[in-house]
Protein backbone atom coordinates (compact mmCIF):
# COMPACT_ATOMS: atom_id res chain seq x y z
CA UNK A 1 0.00 0.00 0.00
CA UNK A 2 0.93 3.56 -0.98
CA UNK A 3 1.44 6.34 1.46
CA UNK A 4 -1.36 8.16 -0.68
CA UNK A 5 -3.51 5.35 -1.02
CA UNK A 6 -3.61 5.55 2.94
CA UNK A 7 -4.90 9.14 2.38
CA UNK A 8 -7.66 7.69 0.62
CA UNK A 9 -8.52 5.49 2.61
CA UNK A 10 -8.66 7.80 5.66
CA UNK A 11 -10.78 10.17 3.68
CA UNK A 12 -13.35 6.99 2.50
CA UNK A 13 -13.18 5.75 6.47
CA UNK A 14 -14.17 9.24 7.69
CA UNK A 15 -17.38 9.56 4.48
CA UNK A 16 -18.10 6.19 4.92
CA UNK A 17 -17.23 4.53 8.13
CA UNK A 18 -17.96 7.15 10.69
CA UNK A 19 -21.62 8.04 10.42
CA UNK A 20 -22.82 4.54 10.67
CA UNK A 21 -23.76 2.73 13.76
CA UNK A 22 -20.61 0.59 15.19
CA UNK A 23 -22.30 -2.51 14.12
CA UNK A 24 -20.22 -5.18 12.15
CA UNK A 25 -23.57 -5.93 10.38
CA UNK A 26 -23.69 -2.34 8.40
CA UNK A 27 -19.82 -2.98 7.54
CA UNK A 28 -20.78 -6.46 5.62
CA UNK A 29 -23.66 -4.40 3.97
CA UNK A 30 -21.47 -1.56 3.10
CA UNK A 31 -18.30 -3.67 1.95
CA UNK A 32 -20.64 -5.85 -0.77
CA UNK A 33 -22.25 -2.95 -1.95
CA UNK A 34 -18.91 -1.74 -2.39
CA UNK A 35 -17.72 -4.70 -4.46
CA UNK A 36 -20.67 -4.62 -6.60
CA UNK A 37 -21.09 -0.99 -7.23
CA UNK A 38 -16.62 -1.06 -8.28
CA UNK A 39 -17.01 -4.08 -10.84
CA UNK A 40 -19.91 -2.08 -12.52
CA UNK A 41 -18.18 1.14 -12.83
CA UNK A 42 -15.33 -0.74 -14.41
CA UNK A 43 -17.32 -2.63 -16.75
CA UNK A 44 -19.43 0.29 -17.66
CA UNK A 45 -16.68 3.05 -18.10
CA UNK A 46 -15.05 0.22 -20.78
CA UNK A 47 -18.49 0.25 -22.40
CA UNK A 48 -18.95 4.36 -22.38
CA UNK A 49 -15.40 5.19 -23.13
CA UNK A 50 -16.34 3.05 -26.89
CA UNK A 51 -18.77 5.38 -27.72
CA UNK A 52 -18.02 8.79 -25.30
CA UNK A 53 -15.58 11.16 -24.93
CA UNK A 54 -13.96 11.46 -21.41
CA UNK A 55 -15.94 14.40 -19.91
CA UNK A 56 -18.89 12.52 -21.00
CA UNK A 57 -18.54 9.06 -19.76
CA UNK A 58 -17.51 10.58 -16.74
CA UNK A 59 -20.86 11.41 -15.90
CA UNK A 60 -22.45 8.31 -17.48
CA UNK A 61 -20.39 6.94 -14.80
CA UNK A 62 -21.63 9.19 -12.43
CA UNK A 63 -25.15 8.36 -12.94
CA UNK A 64 -25.07 4.56 -13.38
CA UNK A 65 -23.48 4.43 -10.28
CA UNK A 66 -25.80 6.77 -8.46
CA UNK A 67 -28.97 4.48 -10.07
CA UNK A 68 -27.23 1.52 -9.18
CA UNK A 69 -26.94 2.73 -5.27
CA UNK A 70 -30.55 3.83 -5.18
CA UNK A 71 -31.71 0.05 -6.71
CA UNK A 72 -29.43 -1.64 -4.22
CA UNK A 73 -30.85 0.30 -1.57
CA UNK A 74 -34.34 -0.80 -2.29
CA UNK A 75 -33.51 -4.19 -2.70
CA UNK A 76 -32.13 -3.41 0.94
CA UNK A 77 -35.78 -2.05 1.86
CA UNK A 78 -37.42 -5.43 0.25
CA UNK A 79 -34.78 -7.94 2.24
CA UNK A 80 -34.58 -5.98 5.60
CA UNK A 81 -36.14 -2.06 5.73
CA UNK A 82 -34.44 -1.66 9.21
CA UNK A 83 -31.27 -1.69 8.49
CA UNK A 84 -31.57 0.50 4.94
CA UNK A 85 -33.77 3.17 7.32
CA UNK A 86 -30.96 3.35 9.61
CA UNK A 87 -27.98 3.49 6.90
CA UNK A 88 -29.81 6.49 5.33
CA UNK A 89 -28.54 8.56 3.06
CA UNK A 90 -25.15 6.92 4.29
CA UNK A 91 -25.75 4.06 2.26
CA UNK A 92 -25.31 6.45 -1.44
CA UNK A 93 -21.79 7.39 -0.34
CA UNK A 94 -20.68 3.78 -1.51
CA UNK A 95 -21.19 5.43 -5.14
CA UNK A 96 -18.08 8.00 -4.50
CA UNK A 97 -15.98 5.08 -2.78
CA UNK A 98 -16.54 2.91 -5.77
CA UNK A 99 -15.88 5.80 -8.02
CA UNK A 100 -12.66 6.26 -6.29
CA UNK A 101 -12.00 2.41 -5.88
CA UNK A 102 -12.09 1.70 -9.59
CA UNK A 103 -10.12 4.04 -10.70
CA UNK A 104 -13.20 5.84 -12.48
CA UNK A 105 -12.01 9.21 -12.82
CA UNK A 106 -8.74 8.80 -14.56
CA UNK A 107 -8.84 9.64 -18.02
CA UNK A 108 -6.41 7.02 -19.42
CA UNK A 109 -8.34 3.39 -20.26
CA UNK A 110 -6.25 0.44 -18.93
CA UNK A 111 -7.85 -3.21 -20.44
CA UNK A 112 -10.89 -4.17 -18.19
CA UNK A 113 -8.74 -7.20 -16.80
CA UNK A 114 -6.41 -5.21 -15.10
CA UNK A 115 -8.86 -2.90 -14.19
CA UNK A 116 -10.86 -5.78 -12.15
CA UNK A 117 -7.94 -6.92 -10.45
CA UNK A 118 -6.94 -3.33 -9.61
CA UNK A 119 -10.31 -2.80 -8.40
CA UNK A 120 -11.00 -5.89 -6.20
CA UNK A 121 -7.22 -5.53 -4.32
CA UNK A 122 -8.24 -1.64 -3.22
CA UNK A 123 -11.63 -3.23 -2.58
CA UNK A 124 -10.10 -6.19 -0.68
CA UNK A 125 -7.88 -3.74 1.47
CA UNK A 126 -10.56 -1.41 2.58
CA UNK A 127 -12.96 -3.93 3.08
CA UNK A 128 -10.96 -5.86 5.27
CA UNK A 129 -9.87 -2.64 7.33
CA UNK A 130 -13.71 -1.80 7.09
CA UNK A 131 -14.67 -4.63 8.61
CA UNK A 132 -11.74 -5.03 11.42
CA UNK A 133 -13.53 -1.32 12.41
CA UNK A 134 -17.07 -2.33 12.44
CA UNK A 135 -16.15 -5.88 14.33
CA UNK A 136 -14.13 -3.61 16.94
CA UNK A 137 -16.78 -1.30 17.81
CA UNK A 138 -19.35 -4.03 17.74
CA UNK A 139 -16.89 -6.12 20.11
CA UNK A 140 -16.51 -3.63 22.43
CA UNK A 141 -18.96 -1.14 22.22
CA UNK A 142 -22.14 -3.71 22.32
CA UNK A 143 -20.43 -6.93 23.32
CA UNK A 144 -22.11 -8.95 20.48
CA UNK A 145 -21.29 -9.52 16.95
CA UNK A 146 -24.13 -8.89 14.50
CA UNK A 147 -25.04 -9.75 10.96
CA UNK A 148 -27.71 -8.43 8.32
CA UNK A 149 -30.96 -10.36 8.98
CA UNK A 150 -35.12 -10.00 7.54
CA UNK A 151 -35.83 -8.79 10.34
CA UNK A 152 -33.04 -6.58 11.97
CA UNK A 153 -29.77 -6.97 13.23
CA UNK A 154 -29.09 -10.94 14.30
CA UNK A 155 -26.89 -11.03 17.39
CA UNK A 156 -24.07 -12.94 18.75
CA UNK A 157 -23.80 -11.90 22.36
CA UNK A 158 -20.30 -12.34 23.40
CA UNK A 159 -20.46 -11.03 26.96
CA UNK A 160 -22.98 -8.10 28.71
CA UNK A 161 -21.97 -4.88 29.77
CA UNK A 162 -23.40 -2.47 31.95
CA UNK A 163 -25.63 0.35 31.02
CA UNK A 164 -23.04 2.54 32.03
CA UNK A 165 -20.16 1.19 31.43
CA UNK A 166 -17.24 3.97 30.17
CA UNK A 167 -15.82 1.19 27.69
CA UNK A 168 -19.02 0.13 26.20
CA UNK A 169 -20.08 3.67 25.85
CA UNK A 170 -16.77 4.93 24.21
CA UNK A 171 -16.29 2.34 21.34
CA UNK A 172 -20.31 3.09 20.72
CA UNK A 173 -20.04 6.47 20.38
CA UNK A 174 -18.68 8.74 17.47
CA UNK A 175 -15.65 10.02 18.95
CA UNK A 176 -14.73 7.16 19.97
CA UNK A 177 -15.03 5.90 16.48
CA UNK A 178 -12.77 8.81 15.33
CA UNK A 179 -9.99 7.76 18.05
CA UNK A 180 -10.51 4.15 16.68
CA UNK A 181 -9.89 5.60 13.34
CA UNK A 182 -7.07 7.28 13.87
CA UNK A 183 -4.77 4.38 16.05
CA UNK A 184 -5.74 1.97 12.75
CA UNK A 185 -4.36 4.63 10.56
CA UNK A 186 -1.64 5.21 12.81
CA UNK A 187 -0.59 1.64 12.91
CA UNK A 188 -0.87 0.98 9.54
CA UNK A 189 1.28 4.01 8.91
CA UNK A 190 3.97 2.77 11.26
CA UNK A 191 3.74 -0.76 9.89
CA UNK A 192 4.85 0.64 5.96
CA UNK A 193 7.32 2.70 7.34
CA UNK A 194 8.78 -0.24 8.83
CA UNK A 195 8.60 -2.44 5.94
CA UNK A 196 10.04 0.84 3.83
CA UNK A 197 13.05 0.50 6.32
CA UNK A 198 13.99 -3.00 6.15
CA UNK A 199 13.36 -3.10 2.21
CA UNK A 200 15.99 0.01 1.99
CA UNK A 201 18.50 -1.94 4.19
CA UNK A 202 17.76 -5.28 2.04
CA UNK A 203 18.37 -2.95 -1.11
CA UNK A 204 21.54 -1.21 0.24
CA UNK A 205 22.81 -4.71 1.96
CA UNK A 206 22.72 -6.55 -1.93
CA UNK A 207 24.21 -3.48 -3.60
CA UNK A 208 27.24 -3.38 -1.27
CA UNK A 209 27.55 -6.65 -1.91
CA UNK A 210 27.63 -6.48 -5.64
Amino acid sequence: MKKNELYVYLALSLAILIPLPGRFAYGVITVLTLYILTLLGILFRKLSSMFFEYGIHCILITAMLISTSVLLRQVLILICPYMAFIMGINFYVSAFSAFVMGNLYRQTVIPVKDSIKIGVAKCSAFGAFALIFFLIRDVFGYGTITLPGTDGLNEVTLFEFNSVSFIGSFFASIPGAVILLAVLISSIASLMKHFEIIATARTEEGAGND
